[in-house]
């Protein structure tokens, strides 16, 4: 079909990309670029081809070589625009990042953590690791693309805090007045003055409850809506028992600041073991310290391994199975588990090829006769002791790296971190009573996951589109997160207050630190206008063509990418055209669907509006917003009583972000289910999988009694348009997008350093 439109019609295609199809082909880009350099970090040697601030792989230098070019250059603009210019973090130690977090994250590298595919579900490092790479790939759109600079903007004029139209308008007034205004120094002259920023402007206000909403939406999105939720809850759960809160608390109360971070340093790395005994007196070197409380207080190790028991029982209790493998079968699975990444590589590479089982490639590439005496049910247990025993062997690995690494990089790195921070936390120490603010994280942190379990009794929830789908749920919804946030934030403006009112320097090195950290965010270059109207299709039964005026095209890389396009076969060209015009069509569905959505949760919070004698009666809250708002009528309580019960409630929220997530788990490779003839699944094939141990446990309890995950996914995704297949763009402008952007990368970020090579 794409050969005979090139060939009828090469003549036709236009050289001039329009603003639509620039902001098309940049939102591709950056989407699939980013996630593709996030991949290569499976590679231990692919921190070594990052470049500033990492060294790069050269052996038997002095000093750590450290070069400006990257391999991975969406990465390294974010890291160096954004992160290394923070106070504090650009005091770390010159070892720090060239020696001891690269050398953390090279032996994660080299440790082979499991696939996916593997593995036959989406675990929780994919979970995470996709949305880290969506919200960083926004970022990054924000960094090379840049925002266009407009006319000032009124941010004291109309806002209507009930309408999403006005929500959208009030955060993309604030953004341009960050970027391009003086918002950022009279936020700080704000906060300083007052506990809270809201009260600036209405235009500040309504963008606050804009960014609650979508802040509550990731949130819900994580705890309730991925597979992954409930087990990712009980480590937050684990993690939050077991930080000893009364102890540090008793560590602020000390006086002397010098001895309350020295105690507070011990607190969380002393270390006691006969290997570190022997070490210091000199009868030994190297030799294991033991671990620290970060460590072995069950922070970390015991977190890690709280599972494992469960793991191994699953493992225990399918190699003792009536009727279940064989020991030659375990044998074979064991040890391919123990083999090599090259091997594993392999191995996959070829179950894809052949469409065949992960085990069945396994068991031919060992000894052929085994798959002959396997039978269907036999075929499924080992793909659960195959994924078991790999969830087993990565949390194992992970300790060790944290955990009983010697050299020690991490407790290494946690002390240079805290002593990088420590003229700060001086200044805080002398001026702030901390203990408060501890105690108001173990708060949030106590109600976070009482919020995230499932409801006393059921709600109506509903598709945003239509009424007529309705299913009633224990889940938590979008507006318990909302209520969430919004209890708990006052917090936060407390002790931000403080800061900024009795710590002036630390403000001025943040305020200065943002100003200069927006500025990069400007468009670089004015431009001449693409043409808005869209190139009409070749076929009229194709997409219709999404319409939308897009005035920032693709910013200050719109020439780039104009070039990229042009310098195309012109064979290739109504292939990329075709793919841009329905990717923008795409993004438009998602906008559409995230404005009605924003809206469906406004109304629905409106609801449940306070009756006229509540709003004369004394607030509990220290800090209220007016009853206009909706987010002033959500009951702060988030179990049902008499007023809330089978009230609808949202479970899809705004964010076109979410969209994009979900597709990167959805495109996710997994192992076929049968052994042979079957196809390779995709992510959305095993949506609500979980690993066997992860729902035998008390991190799954609430949510088999509580919700179906499945049924809910199923509401949430009818509204969802497919995304298109942008293949064509990726292979054919990939490389040299990654170029352009590694070129303004280097022309725009000062790098400092003397041993710093090109």
């Amino acid at each position: 079909m794409t050969s005979s439109i090139s060939g009828s019609s090469a003549s036709a295609v236009p050289d001039t990309l329009t603003a639509r199809q620039l902001h098309a082909l940049f939102d591709i880009l950056t989407h699939y670029g980013t996630y593709s350099e996030v991949e290569c970090f499976k590679n231990a040697n692919a921190i070594s081809t990052y470049g500033y601030p990492f060294a790069s792989s050269t052996e038997g230098a002095s000093e750590p070589v450290i070069k400006k070019e990257s391999s991975v250059p969406l990465l390294a603009t974010v890291l160096r625009a954004i992160v290394l210019p923070v106070p504090g973090v650009r005091d770390l130690p010159t070892g720090f990042w060239p020696l001891k977090f690269q050398g953390i994250l090279t032996n994660f590298g080299e440790a082979d953590l499991s696939e996916s595919y593997d593995k036959g579900s989406l675990g929780s490092r994919k979970t995470l690791a996709t949305a880290a790479s969506v919200i960083h790939e926004s970022v990054s759109r924000g960094l090379i693309g840049g925002l266009p600079k407009g006319s000032p903007r009124d941010l004291n004029g109309h806002y209507d805090r009930a309408k999403a139209q006005d929500l959208v308008r009030a955060w993309e007034d604030v953004l341009h007045e960050l970027v391009h205004g003086n918002l950022v120094e009279a936020l700080f002259g704000r906060i300083a003055e007052k506990p809270d920023i809201e009260g600036h402007s209405l235009g500040v206000q309504t963008a606050v409850d804009y960014i609650i909403i979508h802040l509550a939406t990731f949130m819900h999105h994580v705890f309730v809506l991925s597979p992954e939720g409930s087990y990712l809850l009980q480590m937050v759960a684990s993690i939050h028992k077991l930080v000893p809160y009364s102890a540090v608390k008793q560590t602020l109360r000390i006086g002397n600041a010098a001895s309350m971070i020295s105690g507070l340093t011990k607190l969380l790395l002393a270390k006691m073991s006969i290997g570190g005994l022997t070490n210091w007196i000199g009868l030994t070197q190297n030799a294991d310290d033991g671990m620290n409380l970060l460590q072995r207080h069950r922070i970390i190790s015991l977190i890690l391994s709280w599972d494992m028991a469960e793991f191994r029982k699953t493992a225990e209790r399918i190699e003792k199975a009536k009727g279940g493998p064989s020991k030659d079968h375990i044998a074979v699975i064991k040890e391919y588990v123990a083999k090599s990444r090259e091997d594993h590589l392999r191995i996959r590479n070829t179950s894809i090829k052949r469409t065949e089982s992960i085990i069945a490639t396994i068991f031919h590439e060992s000894r052929r006769g085994l798959m002959k005496s396997l039978s269907k049910e036999q075929h499924e247990q080992c793909l659960e002791y195959l994924s078991t025993l790999l969830a087993i062997r990565d949390r194992d690995e992970i300790i060790k790296i944290l955990c009983k690494q010697n050299p020690d990089l991490f407790t290494q790195a946690v002390r240079d971190f805290i002593g990088s921070f420590e003229p700060m936390i001086r200044a805080v120490h002398q001026n702030i009573d901390l203990r408060e603010h501890v105690s108001a994280a173990e708060s949030f942190l106590t109600d976070l996951i009482e919020t995230s379990k499932a409801k006393d009794s059921p709600v109506t929830i509903s598709s945003t589109l239509t009424a007529d789908k309705t299913l009633e749920t224990r889940a938590p919804s979008i507006e318990d997160y909302v209520g969430l946030v919004r209890r708990h934030r006052q917090s936060a403006y407390n002790f931000v207050h403080q800061v900024a009112k009795n710590c002036p320097e630390i403000k001025d090195e943040f305020r200065d630190y943002c100003k200069k950290t927006l500025v990069q965010f400007r468009q670089q270059q004015p431009e001449k206008q693409p043409p808005s109207s869209a190139t009409p299709p070749n076929d009229s039964n194709s997409q219709t063509i999404d319409t939308k005026p897009r005035k920032g095209a693709a910013g200050s890389l719109s020439t780039d990418i104009q070039s990229l396009f042009a310098a195309l076969p012109f064979q290739i060209k109504p292939s990329i055209l075709a793919a841009a015009d329905a990717h923008a069509a795409y993004l438009s569905s998602l906008e559409d669907l995230s404005l009605k959505r924003m809206q469906h949760i406004l109304d629905d919070m409106d609801l449940t509006s306070p009756t006229p004698s509540s709003l004369t009666e004394p607030k509990k809250e220290k800090f209220s917003l007016s009853t206009t708002s909706p987010f002033a009528s959500r009951n702060p309580c988030r179990r049902n009583n008499d007023n809330t019960k089978n009230r609808k409630a949202s479970m899809c929220g705004p964010g076109m972000f979410l969209s994009r997530w979900q597709s990167l788990m959805d495109e996710t490779l997994i192992t076929p289910q049968v052994p042979t003839g079957g196809q390779v699944r995709r992510g959305r094939d095993v949506k609500g999988v979980i690993a066997q141990a992860k729902t035998t446990g008390e991190a799954a309890s609430d949510a088999d009694k509580g919700w179906n995950l499945a049924a809910l996914m199923r509401l949430v995704e009818t509204e969802v348009p497919e995304p298109p297949d942008v293949q064509v763009v990726v292979k054919m402008m990939g490389s040299g997008f990654g170029e352009v952007v590694e070129g303004r990368m280097l022309d725009r970020i000062e790098i400092p350093g003397d041993n710093i090579t090109n």
